[in-house]
């Protein structure tokens, strides 16, 4: 199997492994770091929005623009200016499950070619969209990996 035929899968399981994680938490579990002082719920997601509202337009620029260049961010700072953990989790996953879909469609609708387009990131240097995207999948799934964590913990 070719890594983009995985990918948009990987990526497309993302909003309901959050989903999954949190289904019956309330609005003070979502806020409460986790035992080990981590990150809470909702922190987590911000990050996560916060990572998809810069990494998405990259992935659109690599693809109707020849090597384009690719601004570095602080996501967290990304985060605190958009209010994205103070946002009602539900609200703001649900955002982040609608935008997610449309990704996911653009992404399977992808030629091979198109994976080996290429931006100019400032700190990075030369990167393919097959490496943005791979990225952006293994960072959430490494957040959900800890979110399951933290609902294990509240078992």
């Amino acid at each position: 199997m070719d890594p983009f035929d995985d990918l948009p899968d990987r990526l497309a399981r993302i909003p309901e492994r959050i989903s999954r994680a949190v289904a019956a938490w309330s609005k003070a579990e979502l806020q409460a770091p986790s035992m080990g002082g981590d990150w809470s719920a909702a922190a987590i997601l911000a990050h996560l929005r916060a990572s998809d509202d810069i990494i998405t337009p990259r992935i659109y620029a690599m693809l109707v623009r020849d090597n384009p260049p690719l601004p570095a961010y602080d996501d967290r700072r990304w985060a605190e200016v958009a209010g994205y953990e103070r946002a009602d989790f539900r609200a703001s996953l649900s955002a982040f499950t609608l935008r997610r879909a449309e990704l996911v469609a653009l992404l399977r609708r992808l030629a091979p070619a198109d994976w080996q387009r290429t931006g100019l990131h400032e700190a990075h240097g030369s990167i393919t969209l097959l490496q943005v995207v791979t990225h952006l999948v293994e960072h959430e799934e490494e957040h959900c990996r800890q979110l399951e964590a933290i609902k294990a913990a509240f078992v």
